[in-house]
Order: structure tokens, then C-alpha cells, then sequence
């Protein structure tokens, strides 16, 4: 695991990766939430939390901040473990087991208790290759579209295979890099993930439901759900014993999450 030294200045407590650029340390030490005066692009600005990239002297970091959301958050950050320490800990698993996720430069909070104010991550940019945008333009090739399920599927049962419940496996949590032809997907967003060991069946159905529904979001092809599980079970298939009772409950999830982002965007 690359080494992170544990900090405490200032009223912020976390981790600092040792080699992270000393100007960038300095902002984090003063006040994490200067890391935005940097950014050039929000991915996310929610009441639960803000991501945006960042130049900072030419080159590149993901940040990301958690809000205080409410009196319920706060008190659990009190009674849990530090959210910085949790994140660290699912970013060093990751690299234990071998799943492709953007380094992570530093987990900090700010303040402790009722004093807490947030959590912030600063982590790595990962170019990718392709922009969600261009994924969802290729998946209209017929062609194209069979390789992007091939790869994210295939890339989901490994992740599975290591022990890892993601959450929320949507296309747009896989960040896709190609070299010499050769895809290799990292993953983002690993607020839900779960370290299990080995996965329960629901946890799989869930998981492969988020990943069907986002493509079904771009093309509601009757087959996803029949072509994504074949292809998952190629790869894992010890846990499935009923194949068709499998497909309907990942296919009445897709129907489910389809009809709920329709509602929501008449909104």
C-alpha cells in the first residue's frame, strides 16, 4: 500500500500521502475546502457532496468533499470510525486486491465531534480514453456496443470475485483506458462499497442491475439483462442455481430503476 502518513494540524486529522506536493499539503493543512478555488469542472455539486477536477500548476486532481448534511450524519461521524479513516481503508483494499481505482492523495477531516465540518479526498486523475459521452455514442454500433457490455461486465464479476460489493455499478463509475487495444477499467465512487469476502446473491443481483439499468438508459435493448448475465457467468456462474429466476429479479430491478428515472426527471 503506498504510504500515507496520519496528520493532525489545525483542527484536520487524516491521511497525506508523504510524496503529495508540499503546496498542495500546505492548502489541506490550512483548509481543505481551498482545494476548489483550483477547480475547472464540478462533476457533482450536491447537498451530500461536491467532486470537481482541479489544475493545480498543470496538473490534475479529482477532490472531493462530504457536507455535513444533517444532525444524523453528524452524530454518526461521531459514534464511527472518522470517515477519513474509512475511505483510506477501502482505497487500501483496493490495492490489496488488485481493482484498478484512482490513487488516493489524502483523506482529512475537519474537525472532530460536534466540531466536525466535513470530510475531504483528493485523489489521482485518471484520463480516460473514453468519455461516458462517447461510451453511449459507440453503443449504437452494434459492434462497439458488444464489446463495451463484454469489458464491463467481465470487469464487474472480478470485482465480485474479489470480494467487493460496489453499490452503485453504474457505466458511469467505471473510468475506461484503453492501451494497445486493451481495455482496463478502474472504478470510482466507492461510498457503498463492501469488502464481504464472498458476495450474497442479492448483493450480486444488485450490482448487476445498477451496471444493466445504465445501459438500458441509453438503449432499453430487451436483451441487456439475458446478454450481461451470460456474460457473467461465464466468468462466475458456481453461485446461480436457478439462471431464469436470476434474469427476472435483475430484469424487474432494471424496469424498477427505469421507471423511477423517468419519474424524476418529469420533476
Amino acid at each position: 500500500m503506498p504510504e500515507r502518513d496520519f496528520i493532525s494540524h489545525n483542527n484536520i486529522y487524516g491521511y497525506i500521502h508523504r510524496h503529495l506536493d508540499d503546496s498542495l499539503r500546505d492548502i489541506i493543512l490550512a483548509d481543505p475546502s481551498l482545494l476548489f478555488n483550483y477547480g475547472i469542472k464540478d462533476f457533482k455539486r450536491e447537498k451530500r457532496s461536491r467532486v470537481s477536477l482541479l489544475d493545480f500548476q498543470g496538473t490534475r486532481y479529482i477532490v472531493k468533499h462530504y457536507f455535513v448534511k444533517n444532525f444524523i450524519f453528524l452524530l454518526r461521524r461521531i459514534i464511527r470510525p472518522s470517515l477519513a479513516v474509512k475511505i483510506r481503508q477501502k482505497a487500501g483494499l483496493m490495492e490489496e486486491r488488485h481493482i484498478s481505482t484512482p490513487l488516493l492523495l489524502a483523506a482529512v477531516d475537519s474537525g472532530k465531534g460536534f466540531t466536525y465540518r466535513g470530510t475531504t479526498c483528493l485523489y489521482e486523475y485518471v484520463r480516460p480514453d473514453k468519455e461516458k459521452e462517447l461510451l453511449q455514442q459507440e453503443f449504437a454500433d452494434p459492434e462497439k456496443k458488444k464489446i463495451i457490455i463484454s469489458y464491463a461486465t467481465s470487469f464487474l464479476a472480478a470485482i465480485h470475485q474479489a470480494g467487493i460489493f460496489h453499490g452503485d455499478a453504474k457505466i458511469s463509475n467505471f473510468i475506461w483506458v484503453e492501451h494497445s487495444g486493451q481495455v482496463d477499467i478502474h472504478i470510482i465512487d466507492l461510498d457503498d462499497c463492501r469488502f464481504v469476502g464472498k458476495l450474497r446473491v442479492r448483493q450480486r443481483i444488485a450490482d448487476l442491475a445498477n451496471l444493466i439499468f445504465s445501459f438500458a438508459w441509453w438503449d432499453n435493448d430487451p436483451d441487456l439483462t439475458v446478454d450481461c448475465l451470460r456474460i457473467y457467468l461465464q466468468i462466475d456462474s458456481s453461485w446461480c442455481r436457478d439462471k431464469e429466476n436470476i434474469r427476472k429479479k435483475i430484469q424487474q430491478r432494471v424496469v424498477k430503476k427505469l421507471a423511477h428515472r423517468r419519474q424524476r426527471q418529469k420533476v
